[in-house]
């Protein structure tokens, strides 16, 4: 089968997240068994225009704005060598249904965006706020309509929920929850002597470094004061720095992005994970986590409470509540037995997800829906 994905960026890109990690995997399945995968996506500076990376044939045009204008020109020259097309949503999707006809296509969608856009914009210029006002609008209104026919595969129930409130779509074909890579669990590192959380995501407003801050601020005033690794890159990383500062944390590190290596030593070194996020497609960087035996303390939000086990694999608090993470996060803390006990259930419910059973699910869906 000759499969054509559009992402907004691939995994080589500095700003590639969850959604590129995601594909990526299932692409490099995908063209182990013998099936051609093509990507169009945007590009940066000095990156080139064309190359193979595991197999999968990758098209950067434009940047990742101009990607949208120039993805229709760059499918024309391929179309017929295309059988079906997978039209991925980061926010924009690429409105296939009006340039690509006559090809089975499937739009993909990791998470509804709505609030986000409004959060994201929160304290910005007229620029973002007027960027924010478009992205919801487009997917409040437009996309409904250009997509009404279309089959629709997410990574989870809670996106299917919003995806089927909002009457995008057709209908859902499928939910294709991701697999994590377990190559450098070979080795494993002992957990730290001292109690120790672990952040990691992308330092944006949504994703809620502040509020986890402030839960740490709440903590260090009970005179419990855990060390803290803040991982990954963002617009907001040295606002956070300086937040951080202002506060006077005492345990606080910013690490920046890190290797897959790097990630996999702080998780297998951590006590705790936490993951105080606004809206996830799932979460990947928790089931992570909870393969190196580690409980995640997360928000009882879309995405996260389908990867998290509340009172089995970690717990949720209210998001935005300062307060409740910091309870949930000194019971955690505070309680080795019932930390354990969370870890070791966390662990075997990592067992359960494997990028080859993510591709074997996403190739059913497209070979049979």
């Amino acid at each position: 089968m000759r499969i054509l994905i559009f992402n907004w960026r691939d995994i080589k890109n500095p700003r590639a997240g969850g959604s590129e990690l995601f594909f990526h995997e299932i692409s490099k399945q995908l063209v182990k068994r013998g099936h051609k995968v093509t990507w169009i996506v945007g590009g940066w500076k000095n990156c080139k225009e064309e190359e193979f990376i595991d197999g999968i044939k990758i098209k950067r045009v434009g940047g990742e704005l101009s990607l949208y204008s120039l993805a229709p020109l760059a499918y024309f020259k391929i179309k017929s060598d295309i059988d079906v097309i997978i039209d991925v949503d980061n926010g924009l999707p690429f409105f296939t249904p009006l340039f690509a006809l006559n090809k089975k296509r499937f739009y993909h969608v990791h998470h509804v965006h709505k609030e986000i856009w409004k959060k994201e914009a929160e304290g910005k210029g007229i620029k973002e706020k007027l960027i924010a006002l478009i992205g919801y609008s487009i997917e409040r209104f437009i996309v409904p309509l250009v997509y009404s026919n279309e089959k629709v595969i997410t990574i989870s129930k809670s996106s299917a929920d919003e995806i089927k409130y909002l009457k995008i779509g057709k209908r859902i074909s499928g939910i294709v929850s991701p697999g994590i890579q377990r190559s450098l669990k070979e080795k494993k590192w002992a957990k730290s002597k001292r109690p120790t959380i672990l952040f990691l995501n992308r330092i944006k407003r949504y994703k809620g470094i502040q509020i986890f801050l402030d839960a740490i601020k709440i903590l260090e005033k009970q005179k419990i004061k855990p060390e803290v690794w803040v991982c990954g890159g963002g617009d907001d990383l040295e606002k956070m720095k300086e937040y951080s500062k202002e506060q006077a944390l005492e345990g606080v590190t910013f690490f920046g992005r890190i290797s897959e290596e790097k990630k996999i030593e702080l998780m297998d070194k951590a006590w705790i994970f936490v993951n105080p996020s606004f809206k996830e497609g799932w979460g990947i960087v928790n089931i992570e986590a909870n393969d190196c035996g580690v409980p995640v303390v997360g928000s009882n939000v879309g995405g996260i409470k389908d990867s998290v086990v509340d009172g089995k694999t970690g717990l949720l608090f209210n998001y935005g509540d300062s307060k409740d993470l910091a309870e949930k996060l000194k019971v955690l803390l505070e309680n080795k037995s019932l930390r354990e006990k969370f870890g070791n259930e966390a662990r075997k419910w990592s067992k359960q997800f494997t990028w080859e059973k993510s591709a074997d699910k996403f190739l059913e869906i497209i070979e049979t829906k």
